[in-house]
């Protein structure tokens, strides 16, 4: 908890760009965030996230660019987690790491694209297993 920073983003905002590689994944507290394809010059809104949502987990954990933007629609308080900080944590607490990665699955099922494989090389690396 100590190492997640709160902070207050006005409307549109660009919190993360589509192609970007994250290293930080947010929750929203208050506020909604949209989720933006963009292709050349046209943004459709695929989704938006409201308080309890995450997003940029997918991105972070994957290591790999973002598909969408993500941008404010109202005035959101987000809590900023750093990846690195949370796979130390998920170290330190292995006993949790089935329980976040469940969790994690859980929140996900409504999104495309996302491999088991992936997730299953963080949960390895995390847990200091070679295999």
């Amino acid at each position: 908890v100590a190492d997640m920073k709160a902070e207050y983003i006005p409307p549109r905002e660009d919190v993360i760009m589509q192609n970007e590689l994250p290293d930080e994944l947010y929750i929203i507290v208050s506020g909604e965030v949209e989720m933006i394809e963009s292709e050349l010059e046209n943004e459709q809104t695929v989704w938006t996230f409201k308080s309890g949502d995450m997003i940029g987990e997918v991105g972070a954990f994957c290591c790999k660019p973002q598909s969408y933007t993500y941008r404010t629609k109202t005035l959101s308080q987000l809590l900023k987690i750093r990846t690195s900080n949370l796979i130390e944590a998920m170290k330190t607490r292995q006993e949790d790491n089935i329980i976040m990665i469940k969790n994690f699955l859980q929140h996900h099922k409504k999104l495309k694209g996302l491999r088991l494989g992936d997730l299953l090389h963080v949960v390895e690396e995390a847990s200091g297993d070679p295999s």
